[in-house]
């Protein structure tokens, strides 16, 4: 008989390598379900297929959206092969970044779909990880021993019941791509704090089309059929219209699952109201001809009202809206409103004007601009300032 103080001590069992589980796929249940394009076949519009279920195979891996705060539900297709007649492996584990761990104690023989429930939520932030699981199982081999997925981790579920009307609804993979990389290093699950951070992106707004943005995007309004406002996110040093600074704000804001209520209201002033200095609105998806539209004839000659974003003098001609200068200033141009994005989360609700400035009420919104005019038409697109009707106390515009 050995003696025991002096046995070496005998290893663990190896597995047996008659043995093993193949992992043919896993779909991820806890997924929106919602993305498409995973193909990067619209380009920024939506539509496109559905990104593929299950969302990993030995052939191909996609991308997933899941809310934060939530527990990982996956569903593994195996098959265990090999071994002793009756075996079984004892269970399969899988392992995770940050130890989130997904585990079964029992498999049947020959293998059956099996849902795993990951043993820790998802952190609560909104951030993109890559999901690399590294598997292993009791007495068997697993293969492959490692998968890999994209998350795209949101706040909420992605809003798209207005994809029918608004061209920046819908969820594809290039919509979450960037918008995930936009707020995400905000690091703020605030709504109010995430939307301040996304209009820091476009300090200013452009009324000039821009040689350096595709034509089909039709800069700077972005109404067009390629996905609307979202192109912007591309050139944002481009810039846009105030309403396109909205539209895109909110199309991220939707894509996340961000909560809160938002509408696009238009403030300008008119010249038969109030003497100007009165301040209208009106939500411009419910009224899209809204805004300054009013004419005079005086003379031979047509005047028009418009909102002008920076010093005029009465009788005199200026270059087209937004005009380089030989001093390098533009031009003051011309606006028929400011756009602006109500947003109302927590008992609070702000005025974000695009390109000008946040606000508590829609009234303070008419100063950005520098005044009110008539204006007739000259040459090269130019104006000539007829009549100033009424100035504001700040400069700026939108």
């Amino acid at each position: 008989m050995a003696d025991p103080t002096t046995e070496s001590p005998q290893p663990e069992p190896a597995p047996d390598a008659a043995l093993s589980i193949a992992l043919h796929s896993i779909e991820f249940r806890s997924d929106h379900g919602l993305m498409r394009a995973c193909k990067g076949e619209t380009g920024w519009r939506s539509g496109g297929d559905l990104c593929p279920q299950p969302e990993w195979t030995p052939e191909h891996a996609v991308p997933v959206s899941i809310s934060m705060g939530r527990n990982l539900v996956i569903r593994l297709g195996l098959e265990s092969r090999g071994g002793a007649p009756g075996a079984a492996p004892a269970g399969i584990r899988g392992v995770g970044p940050g130890g989130m761990t997904f585990e079964s104690r029992r498999l049947a023989r020959g293998g059956a779909p099996l849902d795993l429930v990951s043993s820790r939520k998802i952190e609560r932030k909104i951030q993109k990880i890559r999901l690399t699981l590294d598997w292993s199982a009791v007495r068997a081999r697993v293969s492959p021993a490692h998968t890999s997925n994209i998350v795209y981790v949101t706040m909420g579920r992605p809003q798209t019941d207005k994809q029918d009307i608004w061209q920046e609804d819908g969820v594809t993979l290039k919509r979450m791509d960037r918008s995930v990389s936009w707020i995400g290093p905000l690091d703020t699950l605030d709504p109010h704090a995430i939307v301040d951070g996304l209009l820091a992106r476009f300090p200013t707004y452009t009324l000039l089309p821009s040689p350096r943005v595709p034509r089909q995007y039709h800069h700077p309004t972005y109404l067009n059929d390629e996905g609307g406002a979202w192109p912007m996110s591309d050139y944002p040093e481009e810039t846009g219209e105030c309403q396109a600074i909205v539209r895109l704000v909110r199309g991220m804001l939707r894509q996340l699952g961000i909560p809160g209520r938002t509408r696009l209201i238009v403030v300008w002033g008119d010249p038969n109201v109030g003497g100007g200095r009165e301040t209208l609105s009106a939500d411009l998806e419910e009224q899209p001809w809204a805004g300054l539209d009013v004419t005079k004839t005086v003379g031979d000659r047509v005047w028009r009202a418009a909102l002008i974003d920076g010093p005029v003098e009465a009788g005199k001609t200026y270059p087209a809206s937004h005009t380089r200068l030989p001093d390098g200033t533009l031009s003051p141009g011309l606006n028929r409103y400011e756009a602006a994005l109500e947003f109302s989360h927590g008992g609070q609700t702000r005025y974000y004007a695009g390109g000008a400035g946040v606000f508590d009420s829609a009234e303070p919104i008419l100063g950005v601009f520098w005044g009110l005019i008539w204006f007739s038409s000259a040459p090269n697109d130019g104006y000539r300032v007829e009549e100033i009707v009424a100035t504001y106390r700040s400069s700026g515009g939108g």
